[in-house]
């Protein structure tokens, strides 16, 4: 009963505590003595992985509410900008490129929520953004990103983004409002079966330790419970976007050896001691 008791008591301080957090976000603006501004609050984002083959094929997306603090009547439009991130250089040189308008969204087209305050949602194809900043598929290596910048025009001729709103806003969960939103390049893993094979030196399991195994996502550990030996299949679908595996420590590291044989043949050999951390697979996704 201790336990329970000691439990229910942090939980209630960190309800406080979260509590506490909200009011003083709420508190770092006396939005009885604001004349005039305005932002775009992030109510949802969705921000998928950029699958290298079909890079058209992803939008991102995200929910805004607008917020002038006032009469909520002086928002006109938001404009929507592209941009792209090289983060893969060849021969030592990045790739740079403009950034580029990809649309404009009027009021029109926000609705008023239950709250008084327009909400809507503003959306960017890679497709239309590659096109427009002029980036090529060839030109695309997993890691690289693109950036969704909203710029928020004002009945008044005033304009808001990511470079000109206040630490005030930017930095408080209560006026969630970065005006600036990113989605990563990713390369698809090899599909078909993979196999994991687990040895222990002992033959009393791998006490704690585990490869984890993260597909679109979804986190799954295998380990060797008891005995000396186990093996395991994954299978990746041909939709799959992320495949990467872990190695978690246990108790007797240096009793642990494993093999991960990809669909192709492909065979990592680690241990015994394997280090922890991602495991290098010796696949570079992104040239299948």
């Amino acid at each position: 009963m201790r336990k329970i008791k000691l439990y229910s008591s942090l939980l209630f301080v960190s309800l406080l505590t979260l509590t506490g957090c909200k009011d003083d976000d709420l508190d770092r603006l006396d939005i009885t003595k604001i004349e005039s501004g305005a932002i775009l609050r992030t109510l949802s984002k969705a921000l998928p992985a950029i699958d290298i083959t079909n890079p058209s094929a992803a939008t991102m997306s995200v929910q805004v509410e607008f917020d002038d603090f006032l009469g909520q009547d002086t928002m006109e439009s938001v404009d929507v900008y592209a941009s792209f991130v090289d983060a893969t250089p060849i021969a030592g040189k990045l790739l740079t490129f403009n950034e580029a308008s990809v649309g404009n969204v009027t009021a029109s087209n926000f609705t008023t929520g239950a709250n008084g305050k327009l909400q809507g949602t503003v959306s960017m194809n890679i497709g239309t953004a590659m096109s427009a900043i002029g980036v090529t598929s060839e030109q695309l290596y997993g890691g690289d990103l693109f950036l969704m910048r909203l710029v928020l025009n004002t009945t008044d001729g005033r304009t808001f983004t990511s470079d000109n709103v206040g630490p005030k806003i930017q930095g408080s969960s209560a006026f969630v409002s970065p005006f600036r939103y990113s989605g990563s390049v990713v390369c698809p893993p090899l599909t078909g079966t993979w196999t994991i094979d687990m040895q222990d030196a002992y033959g009393d399991g791998w006490n704690g330790a585990a490869i984890e195994v993260n597909l679109d996502g979804v986190i799954t550990p295998y380990a060797i419970d008891t005995g000396s030996s186990g093996s395991f299949s994954i299978e990746v679908p041909s939709e799959a976007i992320g495949l990467v595996f872990s190695f978690k420590s246990g108790d007797w590291d240096e009793e642990v050896t494993y093999q991960i044989t990809a669909p192709n043949g492909i065979i990592t050999d680690n241990g015994p001691s394997p280090s922890a951390g991602s495991i290098n697979v010796g696949i570079d996704f992104c040239t299948l």
